[in-house]
């Protein structure tokens, strides 16, 4: 591997140790530099860290590893090695005492919503198209989307319950950019020609085999943060980010306090993966009102796990299971069992229940116990039996899901351009983007921040393009 290239600056500092930033910092550490990752909380991966109790072990979210660049694949099986499984995914939707196959198909979809459902969804999808044809309109919220496409009936009954759920807010409130990018089947029209045998193309989902650490998601990321550090960088953790210290238009230190008092970390080139918001604020602090207006409507969805821990084998054959239900607040239950026989001890399994919520709000704000008799309360009105919880325990994660509000994009925008003043910043990840991106391409947007970073130079619009493709992902590697 070359080494760091002449006249590449340092220190390379990089805020976040998660996906995006550890990847960074790697491709940083392999070059020859010495970089700096500073994480606030004291494990490693971020989204993707994975928190153990007594043998149970819980990520945080349903991830899985999958890349179509072959050397990044290579990178992490070589640091798993046989620690690396690969497994094969099984997700249903839970509507109503049915189970309907994730990602959605046509003939379950039919099948499952039985004639007087299939007849309204008709109706309501004749009217939606004829209403297209005399007094067309731009798709501009998801719930144009999606009634536009599917009818009126199968919105109020399937995707506008779960969405609102999910996101906190009407879907009417919501940017189509969310519909096109998530729901695989084009529209009804779609459906009825698969049904027919008309069509046989794939649909834009995901492939049902996939890579995953023996002991989470973690585990991989904390081998990554051990690599750097065997390489000569540092990774620090229990570190909070408390400014950015800037002198024309470069950021010249980053000032941080942990358990050892503040402290100013000198920067040459500086990568972060912060909430967005967060990073504009303290590149400048006096912000004038548009941006100011900007930084406070990009903001993210919360998230609650609720781990629970049962005096089981087995809960069920599923990976994951979706709540369409908006009366209940579970939005996925999670068997990591499923996905490494070693997130459990021997004859035990485990559930994530993953609740949306806000910071502050109730949920947010309950007690275990609350939450744990909740979360049992609607297992078992989903029609399943749970009188073996053995313990629980609950993560809180404040940035889980970028809010894709209508206008978010200029929003966004409007930020981005403003680090671009920054003449050694970068922005990227998730969280860095206010993108919904998914751990493979965080990891690609790290690499090439690394590549800008030693190289001097800045390519924001590079970054942000990673991960942006509708073409179906599984024909060239495995996915989840």
């Amino acid at each position: 591997m070359s080494p760091v290239p002449p006249g590449a600056a340092g220190p390379f500092v990089v805020l976040g140790g998660g996906p995006c930033g550890l990847a960074a910092a790697w491709h940083l550490a392999r070059r020859g530099a010495r970089p700096v990752v500073l994480e606030r909380e004291e494990r490693m991966g971020g989204l993707c860290a994975t928190h153990e109790r007594g043998g149970w072990r819980f990520d945080l979210g349903g991830h899985r590893f999958v890349s179509g660049d072959a050397e990044l694949s290579r990178w992490v099986e070589g640091l798993l090695g046989d620690e690396l499984l690969e497994q094969e995914r099984h997700s249903v939707v839970l509507h109503e005492g049915r189970r309907f196959r994730y990602p959605l198909e046509a003939a379950d979809l039919v099948h499952n919503l039985g004639l007087r459902e299939n007849l309204a969804a008709i109706a309501g999808f004749a009217r939606a198209r004829v209403e297209r044809r005399l007094a067309p309109r731009p798709e501009v919220s998801f719930e144009d989307w999606v009634t536009t496409r599917f009818g009126r009936p199968l919105y109020d009954r399937f995707f506008g319950p779960y969405t609102e759920k999910l996101w906190g807010i009407p879907a009417s409130q919501i940017s189509s950019d969310w519909a096109a990018e998530r729901i695989s089947l084009l529209d009804l029209k779609d459906v009825a020609l698969r049904l027919a045998g008309l069509r046989r193309t794939p649909t834009r989902t995901y492939a049902r085999r996939y890579l995953y650490p023996r002991q989470g998601m973690g585990q991989l990321y904390e081998l990554v943060a051990a690599d750097i550090v065997r390489r000569g960088g540092a990774v620090r953790t229990g570190v909070r980010v408390v400014g950015v210290d800037v002198q024309a238009r470069r950021a010249t230190g980053v000032r941080i306090e942990s358990a050892h008092g503040p402290e100013t970390v000198p920067v040459g080139e500086l990568l972060s993966t912060v909430p967005l918001p967060e990073l504009v604020r303290m590149l400048r602090p006096e912000l004038p009102d548009e941006l100011d207006a900007a930084a406070r409507a990009l903001r993210f969805r919360a998230l609650t796990f609720v781990n629970l821990m049962l005096e089981r084998e087995d809960f069920s054959t599923n990976t994951w299971m979706y709540v369409a239900s908006g009366a209940l607040s579970t939005s996925r239950i999670q068997e990591p069992k499923r996905r490494s026989p070693s997130m459990a001890p021997p004859g035990r399994t485990s559930l994530m229940l993953e609740v949306p919520c806000d910071v502050d709000d109730a949920t947010w704000g309950a007690a275990v116990g609350e939450l744990r008799e909740r979360g049992v309360r609607e297992l078992r009105a989903l029609g399943f039996q749970v009188d073996d919880v053995l313990d629980a325990f609950c993560v809180r994660v404040p940035h889980g899901y970028p809010v894709y509000h209508l206008g978010y994009d200029r929003d966004r925008r409007a930020l981005l351009e403003e680090v671009e003043r920054f003449a050694n910043v970068r922005t990227a990840g998730r969280q860095g983007l206010f993108r919904y991106v998914f751990m493979d391409a965080a990891m690609r947007m790290g690499i090439q921040a690394a590549e800008q970073m030693l190289a001097g130079r800045r390519d924001g619009y590079a970054i942000d393009a990673i991960g942006r493709s509708s073409r179906v992902l599984e024909t060239t590697a495995l996915t989840a």
